[in-house]
């Protein structure tokens, strides 16, 4: 089971977003003729690559003697990995999946970057790299006092796209919890359409984080920064079992439940369409609203062509609980939940160090940032620096808004814990069924056989961690912590 639960999450959260013709994507140079040229080579699918192209038209409108030469598909993480450990990577720019981030930096692949870290970024008088990146985020990266990468992006919870149109025929209003989301459903299922859509046949259908938002947000950012992702012992998966019991029950109800007059919540077939073939059914209006993200835009931009009258929004993720506050009563409406996420680093053997450093320091101005979260839809980094929102489109305000709210209140939880059952890999906020309880809610054959994973899903929880417990010395097993 090592390190298989955040793998497992990443592997199907990348999956999930796979651009279908991503893999023939043809490379591209900006500013081409310049005196120097860097290449970057990055894994491209659902987002595109629009973010890292304008990333470097920025930079070489103030640097025109540096050209850009761009390489991306959706096998890149591999490719990579693979150049990196066999000394044949020619790139001076490498996004890397987080899984395989302390191995390149054991085997010396990766340049140090502590110093970056301390540079002042450009748009401002005295702000260092240091100063917008969250502690967590930084002391996370640290391998014996040096720091080799800068992180990508968050890798939040989905939510919902939803038909705008149908929305607004109907006057029906975005939810903020789960309560109002079910009785929304009840509502739009007398109309003849179905309520949701998803594709089921990836697993994940893209509520892989769902789940984590539901729990921070039930137990609130104190409870799970400051104790639970200490991970103490298996005590904190016991205390917190009244709250996951209901995370899994709300899931199965979402994927397998129906509605006051007893009509499924989703559109018959879910179960096993593709994330793009449920997309598809959406855009048809066959459902007024599909399991998606940010990447929906640009994931679907051919398709769309088809349909122009065609509007859609985006809607966050509801709230699991009617008063939108965690187990002790405190307001956890702006708690956000994201991944660790993956990294951007320079190889050891580039040629052009300095300048990818600057490069990269260069794309955490508002000027850089701002396209990055346009680019993407309303996607954020981890980093706190503000950008001009009302500049956004509807689509991707409605994102950005939502996840901002969560970093200006100091509330954004990163799957980041520094304990050593966690950088292990053998513990994470939800290891019941060995991280797979989603894909058994949604593969279930009923409604009541959902129901029953997640009956018993909240107490796996709590014995799989139990039985990492060494009684007799009241810590982990030895074997868990890797001494021998």
């Amino acid at each position: 089971m090592k390190h298989s639960l955040k793998k497992m999450i990443c592997a199907a959260l990348c999956a999930a977003m796979i651009l279908p013709l991503a893999a023939c994507k043809p490379e591209g140079t900006v500013n081409p003729g310049a005196e120097h040229t860097l290449k970057v080579s990055v894994y491209a699918a659902g987002y595109g690559t629009g973010w890292i192209e304008e990333a470097c038209r920025i930079y070489s409108e103030d640097h025109p003697d540096v050209a850009f030469k761009i390489e991306a598909n959706n096998r890149m993480f591999d490719t990579i990995k693979t150049r990196l450990e066999t000394d044949t990577c020619d790139s001076d720019i490498v996004l890397i999946a987080n899984a395989n981030y302390v191995p390149l930096v054991a085997l010396n692949k990766l340049e140090d970057l502590t110093d970056l870290y301390d540079m002042v970024i450009p748009d401002t008088e005295d702000t260092t790299l240091k100063d917008v990146i969250p502690e967590i985020q930084y002391n996370y990266r640290l391998r014996n006092g040096k720091i080799y990468g800068v992180p990508w992006q968050d890798a939040t919870a989905s939510g919902f796209i939803y038909n705008k149109k149908m929305f607004a025929e109907h006057g029906w209003e975005i939810p903020a919890t789960m309560d109002e989301f079910f009785a929304l459903c009840d509502e739009i299922a007398e109309t003849g359409v179905a309520p949701l859509v998803f594709g089921g046949g990836q697993e994940s259908g893209y509520a892989i984080n769902t789940l984590n938002q539901w729990f921070v947000e039930y137990y609130g950012y104190d409870y799970i920064a400051n104790t639970f992702m200490k991970y103490d012992s298996p005590e904190i998966y016991h205390f917190t079992q009244e709250g996951r019991q209901k995370v899994y029950e709300t899931a199965a109800r979402l994927f397998q439940g129906k509605t006051a007059h007893g009509k499924d919540i989703v559109l018959a077939g879910s179960k096993s369409f593709t994330a793009q073939a449920a997309q598809r059914e959406f855009i048809q209006g066959h459902a007024a609203m599909d399991i998606c993200g940010n990447w929906f835009p640009t994931e679907m931009t051919a398709y769309l062509k088809g349909y122009p009258d065609f509007e859609f929004g985006y809607m966050p993720v509801p709230h699991i609980n009617a008063d939108q506050k965690d187990y002790a009563g405190k307001d956890s409406s702006k708690v956000r939940y994201s991944l660790d996420g993956n990294i951007l680093a320079i190889p050891a053997s580039s040629q052009y160090k300095t300048i990818a450093k600057d490069f990269l320091l260069s794309m955490y101005t508002k000027e850089s940032y701002q396209s990055f979260v346009e680019e993407n839809n309303g996607v954020l980094r981890p980093m706190n620096v503000e950008i001009d929102s009302s500049a956004l489109d509807a689509f991707s305000k409605a994102s950005y808004d939502y996840f901002n709210a969560g970093k200006q209140a100091g509330e954004y939880i990163y799957e980041c814990s520094l304990a050593p059952m966690a950088v292990n890999g053998y513990l994470a906020l939800l290891i019941s069924q060995n991280g797979n309880t989603l894909g058994n809610l949604i593969n279930a054959e009923s409604y009541e056989a959902a129901m029953s994973v997640a009956a018993v899903a909240a107490a796996d929880d709590y014995a799989r961690a139990s039985e990492m417990w060494d009684a007799a010395k009241n810590q982990w097993k030895d074997s868990y912590l890797g001494v021998s």
